[in-house]
C-alpha cells in the first residue's frame, strides 16, 4: 500500500526542488519556497568528504519539523557506492515521505530497495509502505525497462528522467528543440502513465535562462510529463505554471464536466458544449483536469497549514 499523502487526491509534483544536504542556508530556505516537493540531496550535490555531515543536517531539519508542511524526499547514493545503507540509516524517519533512488537499471533494483525499506520501517515502528520511492531513469537500459521499474513496487509514485547521465551513456548531446531527448522522454512518460505514476522531467541546467526553461518544460508537458526537477527557487514559478492547467483549460473542463453530470442525471447519452459534441476521451481528460486542480489546491492548502 502506498504511503498516504499529506493531502487528498493524486500526487502533485510540478516542481521538485533539489537542495544539497550539507548547505544550511538552502536547507532552511526549502520550506519557504513554492515547490510542490523538496528533494534533499545526498548524491551528486554533496562532496564525498561531506556526506556524513549532510546526513546529520538532513536528519536535524526533518526531526525539527522544518519540512512538516512540505512533501519531502531524500536522494540517496547509488548502491554501487557502498553508501546507500549509511544514507538510509542516517536520515530515515517518520518525517520523511520517501526516497529518490538514483541509477535505477531494472525492476530488481527497486524490489531489493523495497525490501530494505520494509526492514527500516519495521525497525522504526513505522507502518509498512510508509516510505515512497521516486525512481530515476537516467540510462538507456533504464529507459527500456521503465515500465517494469514503475510497476516493481507499490511504493513507486513517480519516475524522473535524468537527461545528463542518459546523454552521456547514449553518446548523444543536447540539440535544438531537445530532439535528442524526445524518444526517452516519450518512452518514460508512456511507462509512467501506463503504471499510473507521475512522470517527472529532468532539470533545465541553464538556471538563469527562464525563457529557455519555459520552452524546455512546455515540450515535455506536451508529451505528458507531470512536472520537472528544479535546481534553483527561481525555476519553480515557471515549472508550476507550465505544469498547471491554464485558466481557460479549467473553465472549459468544468463546463464539460458539469454538462456531462446534467446529461447523466437526465438520462441523456449525448453531451454537447458550445455546440460541440463531447467525446468520451474529452470528458475523461476534463475530469482529469479538474481532479488535478483539486489535488493541487489541497496540496497548497496543506502547505499553508490548512490541512
Amino acid at each position: 500500500m502506498r504511503m498516504a499523502k499529506p493531502y487528498p487526491g493524486e500526487w502533485i509534483l510540478r516542481s521538485m526542488l533539489w537542495i544539497p544536504g550539507q548547505i544550511d542556508k538552502m536547507l532552511a530556505k526549502g520550506p519557504e519556497t513554492a515547490a510542490d516537493c523538496v528533494v534533499l540531496d545526498l548524491e551528486d550535490a554533496v562532496p564525498a568528504a561531506e556526506k556524513a555531515t549532510a546526513r546529520g543536517k538532513i536528519r536535524q531539519v526533518l526531526e525539527a519539523g522544518l519540512y512538516k508542511r512540505k512533501t519531502v524526499f531524500v536522494r540517496i547514493n547509488p548502491i554501487d557506492t557502498g553508501l546507500t545503507l549509511r544514507d538510509l540509516d542516517g536520515v530515515a524517519c517518520g518525517h520523511l515521505h520517501g526516497f529518490v533512488y538514483p541509477m535505477t537499471y531494472t525492476a530488481d533494483d527497486i524490489k531489493k530497495f523495497d525490501a530494505q525499506l520494509s526492514l527500516i520501517e519495521n525497525h522504526l515502528n513505522l507502518p509498512k509502505g510508509h516510505f515512497s520511492i521516486v525512481a530515476v531513469i537516467e540510462t538507456p537500459l533504464a529507459v527500456l525497462n521503465a515500465y517494469s521499474i514503475a510497476t516493481a513496487s507499490d511504493r513507486i509514485v513517480a519516475l524522473i528522467f535524468g537527461c545528463e547521465d542518459y546523454l552521456a551513456d547514449q553518446v548523444a548531446r543536447h540539440c535544438e528543440n531537445d530532439v535528442s531527448l524526445h524518444t526517452p522522454r516519450m518512452m518514460m512518460t508512456l511507462a509512467a502513465r501506463a503504471a499510473n505514476v507521475v512522470p517527472v522531467d529532468a532539470a533545465y541546467i541553464r538556471v538563469h535562462d527562464l525563457d529557455g526553461l519555459r520552452a524546455f518544460a512546455t515540450r515535455a508537458r506536451n508529451l505528458g510529463m507531470g512536472g520537472m526537477a528544479a535546481l534553483t527557487p527561481a525555476q519553480i514559478a515557471v515549472a508550476n505554471e507550465v505544469y498547471s492547467p491554464s485558466a481557460e483549460e479549467i473553465v472549459t473542463a468544468q463546463a464539460i464536466v458539469d454538462a456531462a453530470d446534467v446529461a447523466e442525471r437526465e438520462g441523456r447519452g449525448v453531451v454537447v458544449v458550445d455546440n460541440k459534441f463531447v467525446s468520451p476521451p474529452t470528458l475523461k481528460a476534463s475530469r482529469s483536469t479538474i481532479a488535478r486542480l483539486k489535488a493541487t489546491l489541497a496540496m497548497e492548502a496543506f502547505g499553508r497549514g490548512e490541512g
